[in-house]
């Protein structure tokens, strides 16, 4: 069986799965109108994100400029990434215990839901740390 999504990438982009249904014939002439076009095949949402995120992209999906941070924020950063290891590792242990531990050895909800909690106000605040001295530099005379 051949994969029509590969054949016929912009009429699945345009429509989704329901392009399978397509006859052939007709799938073709389609997908060679939307190629004559030019309209590039668009990826899911999430894979657009991804991609971005792989290439470094702030938050506001503006590429990332090159900043110098002063030793004081590397500090802040670095204690905040070394308590957001500890933090995952502590979870990661919980989440094997859970799948193959017994129910006497395992932590509970409400202990796996504060690590996780910690673990998100740990990265938010090594985030505004990153982000005030990002801010700082931009203000530092030059």
């Amino acid at each position: 069986m051949t994969n029509r999504t590969a054949i016929h990438p912009h009429l699945h982009a345009l429509i989704g799965d329901i392009a399978t249904d397509v006859p052939e014939d007709l799938a073709r002439e389609i997908e060679c109108a939307l190629k004559e076009q030019q309209i590039p095949p668009s990826k899911p949402m999430f894979f657009t994100l991804l991609d971005a995120i792989r290439r470094g992209d702030g938050e506001d999906g503006q590429p990332c400029t090159t900043q110098t941070l002063n030793a004081h924020t590397l500090a802040a950063l670095g204690r905040s990434l070394s308590a957001l290891n500890v933090v995952l590792d502590l979870l990661h242990a919980a989440e094997h215990t859970r799948m193959d531990g017994g129910a006497d050895e395992q932590i509970g909800d409400f202990h796996r839901n504060g690590l996780l909690l910690a673990a998100r106000q740990i990265a938010h605040a090594a985030q505004t740390g990153l982000g005030d001295a990002i801010t700082a530099v931009g203000k530092e005379p030059g």
